[in-house]
């Protein structure tokens, strides 16, 4: 436990250092982004070797580095449209190719399957990381969108987890998450929505111009933080259902008392593109 919370420390401190001066230069949260893409991106790869599924990392790899598509095209286009239509476009392109080339080069059974696993992998990540860079990059004032998708887990997890201790009775996913109960995902729901409509009140509101009014937008803000918390246990659920198809732990072991660092942001993988939508629409 020692070992874990002096982890969790360290890597909250870290995080920060490359969140905080983000508002300002937005490139130091940039090499956040690419850090994360390419170590979660390995991290799915040893997963997938530990399933026994053959010829995939390469194609992993590579789909995965489709969330840098933002940042190269920054000097060239000036709207999140336009980048995420390009995006889009590529990775669909690509899972299409990567779901049926193990088949045409490996006539034995299982190489469509490897191509799927391949290609659900590298969307898994590339997906949200593009979300991320996206806002940070095309989005005005898109540093605060980016904050809200990170956190939002972490607000999440903390309400869910101390409502579940002291009220928790109801199992939701036993077989995938035996410590997860109803009464925690009530609690991370409500808490969230607490924290994200004092967050909406006091930050966004008042520097977007919205045809809201100030109660239209604060109910706003209350169903986005419901929604964030749900996708983040979502994400949770998801990241949990893996390892056990995986037959691991944990996705890595970089974290001591936490896993890897895909255990550390498998919820905010679901919560970014919720930012990132919400983003879009209050812009």
């Amino acid at each position: 436990m020692k070992q874990r919370i002096i982890t969790g420390i360290l890597f909250t401190m870290v995080i920060l250092a490359f969140v905080i001066p983000g508002y300002y230069f937005r490139w130091i949260t940039i090499a956040l982004t690419i850090l994360v893409s390419i170590i979660t991106a390995y991290e799915m790869g040893k997963t997938l070797e530990a399933k026994g599924i053959r010829y995939a990392r390469s194609l992993l790899y590579i789909g995965a580095s489709f969330s840098f598509i933002p940042v190269f095209l920054f000097p060239l286009v000036d709207t999140a449209y336009t980048v995420f239509t390009v995006y889009a476009l590529f990775s669909l392109m690509y899972s299409m190719i990567s779901i049926i080339l193990p088949a045409l080069f490996h006539a034995s059974d299982g190489r469509i399957t490897d191509g799927v696993a391949s290609s659900v992998s590298a969307l898994y990540i590339s997906f949200p990381m593009a979300c991320a860079n996206t806002m940070l990059l095309f989005v005005r004032d898109g540093w605060l969108f980016f904050a809200l998708g990170l956190f939002s887990p972490w607000i999440s997890d903390v309400f869910a987890y101390f409502t579940g201790v002291f009220l928790g009775k109801h199992k939701i996913v036993p077989h995938i998450s035996p410590k997860k109960t109803w009464e925690g995902c009530v609690g991370g729901a409500v808490g969230t929505a607490a924290i994200v409509a004092v967050f909406f009140s006091i930050v966004i509101f008042p520097n977007f111009e919205s045809r809201l009014s100030f109660s239209g937008f604060l109910i706003a803000s209350v169903c986005v933080g419901i929604l964030l918390s749900v996708v983040s246990q979502f994400g949770d659920w998801t990241a949990s259902a893996i390892k056990r198809w995986a037959g691991i732990k944990d996705f890595g072991s970089m974290l001591p008392g936490h896993g890897g660092l895909l255990d550390r942001f498998d919820s905010a993988f679901f919560t970014l593109p919720v930012a990132f939508v919400f983003g879009l629409l209050l812009v």
